[in-house]
């Protein structure tokens, strides 16, 4: 398949700020390119397979680096001017930053990549793009789906919901069974039911303009809808994470069913050191709609990029490296690949694996699929710690007993507190 571009594309870049680089230096003609490759601990056997797939042709480097410590690294080698990777996987919010001319280290990839590689990832490069250009490539979806243990579902007489308010009316049903519908307390309460209903907290009706407004009918619609459930105990408040929610309700093989990411399946609910759920009873469904038509969205938590730097000196080599991380075929086949690949061709691969699992009750990839172009495009990457405040806002009042509208409100506060320092005119309504 033809993959890239042909020929290197000039990448120069002039100062326009004080942590903005001049152009990165020129390669000899003969030069061995040399990149240097930061991943985070699953994504290093995709790094090591390029690593040795290129060992004659480019010398690369991999270190792992927390996605925590991107953001503060890479403001410390602007501030150096030097010592920049090559290639980095982190966030679609990261690259927000990144791209900004006040950070300055993403690459535009525009001409870099062919557009057959862009069109290949139909939707699901959308995050990477900024003012018309592509400035990372998507490395995995992570939209939300109904998983459901199908063991208790039949054990209860219970029919797999298909829309939220059929979802509460099926929470409801586990009042006083001892069964749970998942627990919220993390960023799943964001992505699997804000972002699903399109609450607009980081909407960008304009490039230096966000729109924060909690008060939206999408918004106010969710806490109506969830808030009872958590009255009646068959949501928890804590994180699934959390050890005493897996203890008390997931290690007992209580959760009934949960809206969650498509790798919560492997990640959390199969493994032993996790939930552990026995094999064979877990299956999982399209995420419920709140409506129909343009109001039926999936949320996502997680899903990764991997950005190139504008100062690299050998950039179409970075840009090759990035669209391989993301697109081959040996990474979409290979045992370690952890998650649901953004890239089309790639994902049919992976589906073919993850179809036959036997741990699984029934085929998994359906509904994953169902929801990988359907994820809701309202809220956008922003510049400033968005992230962040969900853990340390809206996690911290759910976890602390708020009611769902007041750790809403009082996140969407924090936002709009935050937005001005990073460069953004805020809109409340």
């Amino acid at each position: 398949m033809k993959r890239l571009v042909v020929g290197i594309a000039a990448v120069a870049a002039m100062a326009l700020t004080l942590t903005a680089c001049s152009s990165p230096p020129t390669p000899g003609p003969d030069e061995k390119p040399s990149l240097l490759i930061w991943v985070d601990t699953p994504r290093v056997p995709q790094a090591e397979a390029y690593q040795k797939l290129m060992a004659d042709k480019v010398d690369i480097k991999i270190e792992v680096v927390a996605q925590a410590d991107f953001q503060t690294k890479i403001a410390l080698q602007n501030t150096t001017k030097k010592g920049w990777p090559d290639v980095i996987f982190g966030a679609a919010a990261d690259t927000a930053q990144y791209h900004d001319v006040s950070n300055g280290y993403a690459a535009d990839l525009t001409d870099l990549v062919s557009q057959e590689i862009f069109d290949g990832f139909g939707e699901g490069n959308s995050d990477c793009k900024f003012d018309g250009k592509y400035y990372c490539l998507k490395n995995d979806l992570a939209n939300t789906v109904l998983w459901y243990n199908t063991k208790i579902f039949a054990s209860l007489n219970l029919t797999v919901p298909t829309t939220m308010k059929e979802f509460a009316e099926t929470a409801m049903k586990l009042s006083g069974t001892g069964y749970s519908a998942g627990a919220i307390g993390d960023q799943g309460y964001y992505s699997g039911f804000l972002q699903s209903s399109e609450c607009p907290l980081a909407e960008l009706p304009k490039a230096d303009t966000v729109r924060i407004a909690s008060s939206d009918p999408k918004c106010t619609r969710v806490a109506e809808l969830v808030q009872p459930l958590l009255d009646a105990k068959v949501l928890d408040s804590r994180s699934s994470f959390d050890a005493g929610f897996i203890a008390d309700v997931a290690k007992q093989n209580k959760v009934a069913m949960t809206i969650s990411p498509s790798w919560f399946g492997d990640f959390v609910i199969k493994p032993e050191a996790s939930w552990g759920v026995p094999a064979g009873e877990i299956a999982n469904a399209p995420m419920p709609a709140w409506g129909t038509g343009d109001d039926n969205k999936s949320g996502a938590w997680g899903g990764g990029v991997f950005t190139v730097s504008s100062h690299s000196k050998f950039p179409q080599a970075a840009a090759d490296a990035a669209v391989w991380l993301t697109t081959s075929d040996a990474m979409a086949t290979a045992e370690t690949t952890p998650t649901f690949p953004a890239y089309g061709p790639a994902n049919k691969l992976w589906a073919a694996r993850i179809s036959a699992d036997p741990y699984y009750a029934a085929d998994v990839y359906p509904a994953m699929a169902a929801g990988a172009n359907n994820i809701s495009q309202v809220d956008r990457p922003l510049r400033l710690p968005f992230v962040a405040q969900i853990g340390s806002t809206l996690q911290a009042d759910i976890n602390g007993g708020k009611s769902l509208k007041a750790a809403v409100d009082n996140f969407a506060s924090s936002l709009q507190q935050l937005a001005p320092a990073s460069g953004y005119k805020v809109e409340t309504k």
